[in-house]
């Protein structure tokens, strides 16, 4: 798998199939490729990424880490702390006024969700199921040793 050079200190670039941090880590696919994991979130709209993705046309995916499993087992596990891209519109309730986050285009709902990833940079998008992308991580990496399950939270156009 090959990889975009972010985050930039060497040291703080985990393996996205690695297990042994218990701190819930990110990583942003672009194209073909994705950063190495890292444990501090990032806010799309980060022009900033340029100087390790170049703008191109391809779409930015920020995900956070759900599991990963080798052979099929389990290794760990973390919780879900990203909303991702919201839905449905919240309930109205007649005189209250809150903020709440804009309603995602389609395209957005669509590219965000569940990814299951293996070694070999395949990636398949699995929707918003929890379950179900579990069930597919732990299928992955019988084929391939080992498989990461992802929720991509954010997208964003990079070009």
């Amino acid at each position: 798998m090959d990889f975009y050079p972010y985050p930039p200190a060497a040291s703080a670039r985990i393996d996205p199939f690695d297990a042994g941090r218990a701190a819930v880590q990110y990583v942003v696919f672009g194209g073909e490729r994705s950063t190495y994991a890292f444990t501090e979130r990032l806010e799309p709209a980060n022009f900033f990424l340029a100087e390790w993705i170049p703008l191109g046309y391809k779409v930015l995916q920020y995900a956070q880490k759900a599991a990963v499993y080798k052979d099929g087992t389990l290794v760990r596990e973390w919780p879900q702390v990203e909303a991702g891209p919201r839905r449905e519109r919240p309930e109205q309730v007649p005189g209250v006024k809150r903020k709440t986050r804009p309603l995602a285009s389609s395209w957005q709902i669509s590219a965000c969700g569940y990814l299951v990833a293996v070694p070999s940079g395949e990636r398949t998008r699995i929707g918003y199921d929890r379950e179900e992308a579990m069930e597919a991580g732990a299928l992955a990496s019988l084929g391939s040793g080992a498989a990461a399950v992802w929720f991509v939270y954010a997208v964003e156009n990079w070009h």
